[in-house]
């Protein structure tokens, strides 16, 4: 008895020590972590070093230029009181060149045309109608507030050489007759302010605004006596004894323009934050 309690006790040792065994067994897993990293990337542009900038806009006249009641007055137009044009359109075409490394001064180069017409907005043409244009070339400077910045802001000044002719037609005479009158090419000087601002909405295109005052015949007024009522002058001088469609007359209109503008020499940095 006491020999098979013995083989029972080792019997009982060895199932305690394989089931220690299988309790301590570890299962292992194998897992795979993927790390992800984020780099932001800045692009900083330089400033362009030439900006062609093409606009379009619409004009209203002031002073002389600004029409009667909003049409065409016989009486101002032979009296010489008023261009009789108070609405017009232009285009123009801009070259803005960098003076400076900060870009803060520009030389601009100025070419465009401007057409007034009595009959653009207005049917008032009971009297006649007249129509002028304007040929402009000029030069000037720009401050520029914010060159390197994606909206930019400016403000200049443009010395202006305006080239003016024009045309009336149907003029309600006294007798009840019409006639024309051909308005002779004038050559005078004057000058531009303008106010404006670019957003660039990619590396080389970008979209302009701006506010312009014009007033195209400061210098060389001058008045001529017709020799035919049917052929006059811009007759913008008044002068005594007084004659036939002269008088004391500004050419002065202040434009909207949005449009185009064009950048060159734009390069890009790229740096990783």
């Amino acid at each position: 008895m006491k020999r098979n309690f013995i083989v029972l006790n080792i019997l009982l040792l060895i199932l305690i020590g394989f089931q220690g065994i299988y309790a301590q067994e570890i299962k292992t897993d194998t897992v795979n972590i993927t790390t992800s990293r984020t780099i932001s990337i800045v692009i900083v542009r330089t400033v362009p070093r030439f900006i062609l900038q093409l606009s379009g806009g619409y004009n209203f006249g002031a002073l002389e230029l600004s029409a009667h009641n909003g049409g065409f007055s016989r009486d101002d137009f032979n009296l010489g009181k008023s261009y009789c044009a108070r609405n017009g359109y232009g285009f123009n075409l801009m070259g803005k060149l960098s003076l400076r490394q900060k870009s803060d001064f520009w030389l601009d180069i100025f070419s465009g045309f401007t057409r007034f017409q009595s009959d653009l907005v207005t049917n008032n043409t009971g009297e006649g109608r007249v129509g002028y244009n304007l040929f402009g070339e000029g030069a000037g400077l720009e401050y520029n507030f914010t060159p390197a910045h994606r909206i930019k802001y400016y403000v200049g000044a443009i010395a202006l050489l305006s080239i003016i002719n024009g045309k009336a037609t149907g003029i309600l005479d006294y007798d009840s007759t019409r006639y024309d009158v051909k308005i002779n090419t004038a050559v005078r000087l004057g000058y531009s302010l303008f106010i404006g601002l670019e957003y660039a909405f990619e590396k080389n295109v970008g979209f302009n605004f701006g506010l312009k005052w014009t007033h195209a015949n400061l210098l060389l007024k001058n008045t001529s006596a017709p020799t035919d009522k049917t052929v006059r002058d811009l007759n913008d001088l008044n002068i005594k004894p007084w004659v036939l469609y002269s008088g004391w007359k500004q050419f002065a209109y202040v434009s909207v323009y949005a449009g185009v503008s064009y950048y060159f020499g734009v390069r890009e940095k790229r740096y990783k934050l």
